[in-house]
């Protein structure tokens, strides 16, 4: 059973999903849609050339495989979409690559949309390599034996935490991206030629219905065991630190060639895992509002 009371079988379905609707189990280890919300809100601080709007909606477009029946498949693959080889994890992405591919000579002044809307992605890119090393290698070190027991059970129950906390984000933040850009907005065109219209105006739909029409408000009694609101901060501000580091590296560097990963470009400080516990030791009491305080865990040593 989940943290919710329902069983979490080898489709996990996503906290406050019913069948059909598992899209926040696709991936083990990146990060969730609200965390590249939050770092892309305070990104666009350090552009401000760039087109708001698009930018954010690309900071989304990586997740938007369609799944097949039995969401075993997706199209286009995770390969395609987050330049993986076959088999490799997230922690593997070849972020590089996309940026040499589809960005190195793409010009802000020639077409501003377009720059900026693969410049989120590429941003999303970037922070998935963190989430990856820095929560997911601790998460999985420090539940072993539920990981062991049932993969797809003990990813259910992690994310509820994941997704726990985005609900609770987007609750208390009305002046959010999420509130002000990505529902007050109609959805771009895709701006990339493996990503088509169909996938990432249905991924951008599941995502405004995910988070603007929960009922049960089950986020509210979990103890956040996995990932507490701390860890959750310093992984934004982590990856933002990451983001802004590679992007003034490879605008810097002439010749990307042979690189595939931006953890080469980072020190090791910004790639560590992060040290356990990532979520509450013990039960706390419901959350408050206050994003800024420890009221709502304890944290993480970095």
């Amino acid at each position: 059973m989940s943290l919710r009371g329902r069983e979490a079988p080898e489709a996990t379905l996503a906290p406050g999903a019913s069948a059909g609707e598992c899209w926040c189990d696709r991936m083990d280890d990146m990060g969730t849609w609200i965390s590249h919300l939050r770092i892309a809100e305070k990104l666009i601080e350090h552009f401000p050339e760039l087109d708001e709007v698009t930018f954010t909606f690309g900071n989304l477009s990586p997740d938007s495989g369609i799944p097949n029946a039995d969401w075993t498949e997706f199209d286009p693959p995770k390969e395609v979409t987050h330049f993986l080889r076959k088999g490799e994890g997230e922690d593997a992405i070849h972020d590089l690559e996309f940026y040499q591919q589809y960005l190195a000579d793409i010009k802000l002044e020639e077409d501003r949309k377009l720059y900026s809307f693969r410049l989120g992605y590429f941003f999303h890119l970037i922070c998935d390599i963190m989430w990856a090393k820095r929560i997911g290698k601790t998460t999985k070190q420090e539940f072993r034996e539920l990981f062991d027991e049932n993969p797809g059970k003990a990813i259910g129950i992690v994310k509820d935490d994941w997704y726990g906390l985005d609900q609770l984000y987007v609750r208390d933040h009305p002046e959010s991206s999420f509130w002000r850009v990505i529902m007050a907005n109609p959805d771009p065109p895709s701006y990339l030629p493996f990503i088509k219209n169909e996938a990432l105006h249905r991924q951008y739909a599941h995502i405004r219905k995910f988070y603007s029409e929960q009922e049960d408000y089950w986020f509210l009694s979990i103890p956040y065991r996995y990932l507490n609101k701390t860890t959750m901060n310093h992984m934004v501000d982590d990856s933002i630190e990451a983001v802004l580091c590679v992007q003034e590296k490879v605008r810097e560097m002439k010749n990307l060639d042979g690189l595939k990963s931006s953890v080469s470009l980072l020190p090791e400080a910004l790639t560590n895992p992060y040290e356990s516990p990532l979520g509450n030791t013990a039960p706390l009491p419901s959350p408050k509002s206050d994003w800024g305080s420890s009221d709502f865990g304890e944290g993480v040593t970095k």
